[in-house]
């Protein structure tokens, strides 16, 4: 296999790797568990980045030469995807460094056993200024554990009402931290939406029964199954992504390498030193000009920080958007525009801010790439640009 990578075929590596240019499964948990964990705070967009990556998007084109995305397909809508985390084939939760995060039941205990110890050191200081010690922490649980027993979902809002009722005065950040630590500590995780609320669920209500693997088994669990979707990818971008302490980090991957030995190679892309699992990627690439939207906390994106740069043409870098919209347009695995819905009662507007100049063929990917996201939205679109 190549030692040196250009930064062509190593975004294009990323992007089959990512379920962008390739299908990764047929259920939405099943993209979830390949990932081990996707961010998602902003959770509309955080369906989006699971649909976009599964089976039932794809269609082959008459050549057979490749395939191309169809959000929205049966099974594959928002709706669909919102009703796979209710059904608790995805759960939400706050776990690595840490913010919500899609894991799949199967992974979400022994991923916040191996994370939690060092999140709860980082929060200590929050724990404390909200007052949050052991007693009254203790005392939330006991709430929680009542509220929720006997397959009970309550909202943050209820969840809150019940704490007050029992004297434990939680809001703002207070409960912020109450909760997250009752979600740290295995106790509650993500429940059935209740109207456009989310909620909160006991945690062995919907998570299977099992041990945990001892420490060591799990670092080299994280490290193999992040190579090999992310890579290739540095192990600072596997520290940063994780909220791991570098020592672990170090220790994962060594593990993973010599467990298995041949499975994973360094290689040189643009003069960084990274890791990847080569020979697991197909040929063949889309046409182009290839266009994705990408919510901004994708794991395209975020999966990276010393080699996050690789991203960004030299054009894009220089040109000031006339908008800052946090959401990514690709274009060719490159960063091109930015993006973000404004959803109204009957259409979804999708404002486009370029950054740099895109030829009449790219303006007419994106406008494309915008009716698919319609299609998955349920609704239809249209495009506003957003021109310097």
């Amino acid at each position: 296999m190549p030692t040196t990578l250009s930064v062509e075929d190593a975004l294009a590596v990323r992007m089959h790797r990512h379920g962008l240019w390739s299908p990764l499964a047929a259920s939405a948990g099943t993209v979830v568990e390949r990932f081990v964990a996707m961010q998602a705070q902003e959770y509309a967009y955080a369906l989006w980045a699971t649909a976009q990556r599964r089976v039932p998007q794809y269609a082959a084109l008459e050549d057979g030469a490749q395939q191309h995305a169809v959000p929205g397909a049966a099974g594959n809508s928002a709706a669909d995807l919102a009703s796979a985390v209710d059904r608790g084939e995805i759960l939400r939760t706050h776990v690595l460094r840490p913010t919500w995060h899609f894991v799949a039941p199967a992974d979400a205990r022994w991923l916040l056993a191996l994370t939690s110890p060092h999140i709860h050191r980082g929060n200590e200081l929050y724990y404390r200024k909200a007052g949050l010690d052991a007693v009254t922490l203790a005392r939330v649980h006991q709430v929680l554990s009542a509220e929720l027993a006997g397959g009970r979902h309550r909202t943050r809002v209820q969840l809150q009402a019940a704490l007050a009722a029992a004297g434990v005065e939680a809001s703002g950040l207070r409960l912020t931290y109450a909760m997250m630590h009752a979600e740290l500590e295995q106790l509650v995780i993500s429940g059935t939406s209740m109207g456009k609320q989310r909620s909160y669920a006991l945690f062995d209500e919907r998570v299977p029964a099992g041990p945990n693997p001892d420490r060591a088994s799990t670092l080299k669990l994280l490290a193999e199954r992040f190579l090999a979707t992310r890579g290739p990818v540095s192990i600072k971008d596997f520290a940063v992504w994780s909220g791991l302490p570098m020592a672990d980090v170090r220790r994962g991957v060594a593990s993973a390498v010599e467990d298995s030995p041949g499975r994973f190679e360094q290689v040189t892309v643009d003069g960084l030193q990274l890791w990847w699992e080569p020979g697991l990627t197909p040929s063949l690439a889309p046409s182009r000009p290839r266009v994705d939207l990408i919510q901004g906390y994708d794991e395209y994106v975020m999966s990276y920080f010393e080699s996050k740069y690789l991203l960004f043409t030299p054009s894009a870098q220089r040109q000031k958007p006339a908008a800052a919209l946090y959401h990514s347009v690709l274009i060719d695995s490159l960063l091109a525009a930015t993006w973000r819905h404004v959803i109204t009662a009957a259409t979804a507007v999708i404002q486009i801010a370029p950054l740099r100049s895109l030829s009449p063929a790219e303006a007419a990917a994106v406008e494309a790439a915008v009716v698919d996201y319609g299609h998955f939205m349920g609704r239809p679109t249209v495009t506003e640009w957003l021109l310097p």
